[in-house]
């Protein structure tokens, strides 16, 4: 464990408060936890590991948790602060956001249900949606079920909607309900006819979150019950009550300006995550993430039939990964197939995968936003390719 080098980024942290940026360390103090996972201290990747970390850290990431599982065993390590104000340092028991690794869990709820005979994945999504909610919608009533889960629906993105993105950083504490993320692209053209490409798209999954609710009545107590707490996640939180204000979550932080001045915008993140359903809001410790996707990639949540369904990859034609199932992405690191999703937000960033060829499952979290590209993102990057290099060996 080390802490920050990087004096200049705790002096020249500011608050602002107009952008929810302000200190929480007077309201939440953030709880120095226990660590009860067994982990093995003499895994044989754990020292290069480590320092890669501690790279990260001294490149200006506030802090850095790494965890893996392979045959070896279980490691975990951390580098550098869950709180910059506090100087509280970052545990691996520390909760973490999972940003859209959240899609991940929304589309293993709905596959659920599909196995179920619930909800049926060539219906199209009006069988399940009321009219006040596709209204003025394009492609809402020719779109599938399985083309909200694979983004081939062409249905229209809130998220790269101007209006909305100035809202957000003029009212950054405001709460969006799922009716305003909605109202962002009624009226707006489709990206392409249903069914045509992919394009990754958050408003899909703020659909099937809408759509497990209506076959639910609570698609967040169902995530909760039938996915967390019946497979012993009990590190995991999807929308529990109070769930921002946990003692155990890490403080986020961004680069607003891509200058290495890192700003505490703990305030804003929270409530941008506590509003967002199906495309995002999961937190968790770094091994309960490695935990559900071993569970599901192992059949013990789906079906080995279910789960030939969400691993039909479709193409992506884009940089980085080169396919997407349901609610999985595909991705290729020299040749090895790496299954997971990633998650990136204001406030913080993660990669879950599984390296498939060795078998090899890893979560990497950090409080350091990536919406906005912070000034190390570039060495980031390459440091993470060497780790990558060390899980496939």
């Amino acid at each position: 464990m080390k802490t920050l080098k990087y004096v200049r980024a705790v002096i020249g942290l500011i608050t602002f408060s107009s952008l929810g940026c302000s200190s929480l360390e007077m309201e939440l103090p953030l709880e120095t936890c226990v660590n009860t996972e067994v982990i093995n201290q003499n895994h044989p990747k754990s020292e290069s590991l480590q320092q890669k970390i501690d790279q990260m850290v001294d490149l200006g990431v506030p802090g850095v948790v790494f965890a893996i599982k392979d045959s070896n065993g279980i490691w975990a390590g951390t580098s550098g602060l869950a709180k910059i104000e506090t100087e509280t340092a970052l545990e691996i028991c520390h909760l973490q956001f999972g940003q859209s690794v959240a899609k991940t869990y929304m589309a293993t709820a709905i596959l659920m249900l599909y196995e179920d005979g619930r909800i049926e994945l060539e219906e199209p999504i009006s069988s399940y949606l009321s009219e006040s909610i596709i209204s003025d919608i394009s492609n809402a009533k020719e779109v599938t079920v399985r083309m909200l889960l694979n983004h081939t629906s062409g249905i229209a993105e809130y998220n790269d909607k101007p209006s909305y993105v100035s809202y957000l950083l003029q009212n950054p504490l405001h709460e969006f309900s799922v009716h305003d993320y909605l109202n962002y692209i009624r009226g707006s053209k489709p990206k392409f006819l249903p069914g045509e490409r992919y394009s990754y798209t958050n408003t899909n999954y703020v659909l099937l979150a809408l759509i497990a609710d209506s076959v639910t009545g609570n698609h967040k107590r169902f995530i909760q019950e039938e996915i967390l707490i019946t497979h012993d996640l009990n590190d995991s939180y999807y929308h529990t009550e109070g769930f921002m204000e946990s003692t155990r979550l890490v403080n986020t932080y961004w680069d607003r300006y891509s200058n290495g001045i890192i700003e505490n915008c703990s305030d804003m993140h929270r409530t941008n995550v506590g509003s967002l359903i199906g495309d995002d809001g999961i937190i968790a410790t770094p091994l309960d993430y490695i935990s559900f996707l071993e569970k599901l990639l192992t059949n013990q949540i789906l079906s080995e039939t279910t789960m030939d369904q969400m691993l039909d990859f479709v193409e992506t034609n884009e940089d980085g990964p080169i396919g997407y199932g349901l609610g999985v992405h595909q991705e290729f690191y020299k040749g090895r197939e790496d299954l997971g999703h990633t998650g990136g937000g204001i406030g913080a960033g993660c990669i879950l995968g599984h390296f498939t060829q060795n078998d090899t499952y890893y979560f990497i979290g950090i409080n350091l936003g990536v919406s906005i590209t912070p000034k190390v993102s570039d060495d980031f990057e390459r440091i993470m390719d060497e780790i990558n290099d060390s899980l496939i060996e």
